[in-house]
């Protein structure tokens, strides 16, 4: 067995070395995938090598150094030698990046024995890959040596510190054995202005920042959002840029504001056409009863004309009796106001409100009609489950301990977030990214929003509530909630 050893060793050393000859080709594959390689740099020494080969610069400085032997006549070796000169910016970019990651495995094999991510047996996460995503973000991939998910999020903040960088996500490729780490080496935007100006696809609105790119969510891929945090994080400015910036842009869209602390948060959209805000629990109850018979109405209007959703009918064209459906947006804000019993509320009433809001959680997509929630207490008492699970995109600002945020995203980031307004977790199926949201101050809203308009007078809402269950249809007077025709 000794006598083998060295034949072994020189084995493991030619592949080790075969492996650092191909590193910068991988190097490169990775650069054009992700658009990182310096063009500038490397087309301009292309321009420039290209220049010295045609004109036959570079003989010419051989034949004067005294190194015109090493210049290649033979036709085959002088194309190898063209194609190496004229791309050699390329490679020389590719091997300092090799040079990094070399430099990186001996930072993280400390960094990672003084975070204790170093088993009994001495085995460490081992580099796997290193590579750039954008411009300002790369994905370090390493081996779990056998640690949990949980181990490595345990040691965040310290490998954060240890290595210099900035971590935006830690993953499991359980498959792989390997653990992910989406960094980058720019600190977060501790302020994002909202911009009107903004471009967003179609009933789209501002999620916020990364440390690169501005994250735009849309109410057809994810109809509805909960927005949770602790008091002073930002869900009030959040939900004050959300309805501006969808007012804005889509001026059909219809919204039924329901302020549980007060209807303060809500003021500035009152006397506006698009907008009906309501201040308490009594007449949110009475206003969500009026939803679930818009429900009703547009689940029958689109089984008619055999449609899957609102957008497949409004697709249609030259259908008997068309109607224009508006989309609609209802916002809670503070939503345990409506879920818990008292506040003027009896539980009966309660009842039928979680089972309306439940309603819109499950069938408000295909029917344009969209929920937001937001909340200080996430837990089940305070929000309805059904209603939770079904909204699928969340905005979690910080959290005042662990068992909060994993009510909310189900791991403890949020309550890990610095103390910045406005700094939260976007949360959207699988997908979990820190983010800056957008800020908008009461002054500036209301100058984009324009003056109040004028409204006409409609009946109290309990009246109206009184001949919907004897008439089962939607009253004229209540345009905001029924399909209207064309």
């Amino acid at each position: 067995m000794n006598k083998q050893t060295p034949q072994f060793d020189r084995l493991n050393r030619a592949i080790r070395n075969f492996r650092l000859l191909l590193s910068p080709v991988g190097e490169l594959i990775h650069g054009f995938q992700s658009q990182t390689i310096p063009w500038h740099y490397c087309a301009g020494w292309m321009l420039f090598a290209t220049a010295l080969l045609t004109f036959k610069i570079d003989h010419y400085l051989l034949s004067k150094t005294g190194l015109n032997a090493l210049y290649p006549y033979y036709q085959p070796l002088y194309r190898l030698y063209a194609f190496s000169f004229s791309t050699l910016g390329f490679w020389v970019w590719a091997w300092l990046q090799v040079k990094k990651k070399r430099e990186k495995l001996a930072t993280l094999t400390a960094a990672f024995k003084n975070a204790g991510l170093e088993s009994k047996i001495g085995r460490l996460p081992n580099l796997i890959s290193d590579f750039p995503i954008d411009s300002t973000n790369r994905k370090l991939r390493v081996t779990n040596a056998g640690f949990p998910l949980s181990k490595f999020n345990e040691q965040k903040k310290y490998l954060e510190s240890e290595l210099g960088i900035y971590v935006d996500v830690i993953k499991e490729d359980r498959e792989l054995r390997a653990v992910d780490f989406i960094y980058s080496h720019i600190p977060m935007a501790d302020n994002v202005v909202y911009n009107s100006e903004q471009k967003t696809p179609s009933f789209g609105f501002l999620v916020g920042r990364t440390r690169a790119h501005q994250l735009i969510g849309t109410f057809k891929q994810t109809p509805h959002l909960l927005i949770a945090g602790q008091t002073g994080g930002g869900k009030s400015t959040f939900l004050r840029q959300l309805i501006v910036h969808m007012h804005l842009h889509q001026k059909a869209t219809k919204f039924l504001l329901i302020d549980l602390k007060g209807g303060l948060e809500f003021s500035l959209f009152e006397n506006r056409r698009q907008f009906r805000v309501v201040p308490n629990v009594v007449a949110a109850i009475e206003e969500l009863k009026l939803v679930s018979f818009v429900l009703d109405e547009r689940m029958t209007l689109l089984k008619t004309h055999n449609c899957k959703d609102i957008d497949a009918y409004l697709t249609k064209k030259n259908l008997p009796g068309r109607t224009s459906l508006n989309r609609h947006v209802i916002v809670v804000d503070e939503a345990a106001e409506m879920f818990l019993a008292g506040n003027h509320a009896n539980s009966k009433e309660i009842q039928a409100a979680r089972g309306i809001l439940s309603r819109v959680a499950r069938l408000g997509r295909a029917v344009g009609v969209h929920l937001v929630v937001a909340t200080q207490r996430p837990d089940t008492r305070a929000l309805d489950s059904q209603v939770k699970a079904n909204l699928t995109g969340v905005i979690c600002f910080q959290m005042m301990n662990d068992a909060s945020s994993i009510s909310v995203l189900g791991n403890g980031r949020a309550s890990d977030l610095p103390r910045v307004p406005g700094r939260a977790i976007w949360k959207n199926g699988m997908d979990m990214l820190e983010v800056q949201t957008p800020f908008l101050d009461a002054e500036e809203a209301e100058i984009l929003l324009g003056p109040p308009d004028y409204i006409e007078k409609v009946k109290p809402v309990v009246e109206i509530v009184g001949e919907l269950e004897s008439s089962k249809v939607i009253p004229k007077t209540k345009e905001d909630y029924r399909v209207q025709k064309d």
